[in-house]
């Protein structure tokens, strides 16, 4: 029972898989293709997945980068506010004002005391 040549001419033409063949989709009538197809369509999903999932995490990063800037900016904005306040709030700065709105008050000659109870 030994083949004939015939035969596996067309056992190899079979065997063989052409490029034309999977753009024709003739690839799709394979036995093989038809056990495997559960996983082939697994696969598909796997990747339609991940590629979801990818997605969203990059719209997550840069959600979180966005959000660090401004985290920087209002901190450098907090820190710069408080050095103003801090100038506004200088006793030389106060006496300054006071002098000038022509005010009648004037700075404590004597030292504070301390009311005990």
């Amino acid at each position: 029972m030994s083949k004939t040549k015939e035969q596996t001419e067309k056992d190899s033409k079979k065997k063989r898989l052409r490029f034309s063949a999977i753009i024709n989709g003739d690839v799709l009538t394979q036995p093989f293709v038809h056990r495997q197809m559960g996983l082939i369509v697994l696969i598909v999903v796997l990747i339609v997945l991940y590629e979801g999932n990818r997605y969203a995490c990059q719209k997550d990063i840069v959600a979180i980068q966005r959000a660090q800037k401004e985290l920087l900016d209002l901190r450098n904005e907090s820190v710069a506010l408080g050095n103003e306040l801090m100038q506004k709030c200088r006793q030389s700065n106060i006496e300054q004002r006071v002098a000038s709105a022509n005010s009648n008050l004037k700075p404590a000659t004597a030292a504070p005391v301390v009311i005990e109870k």
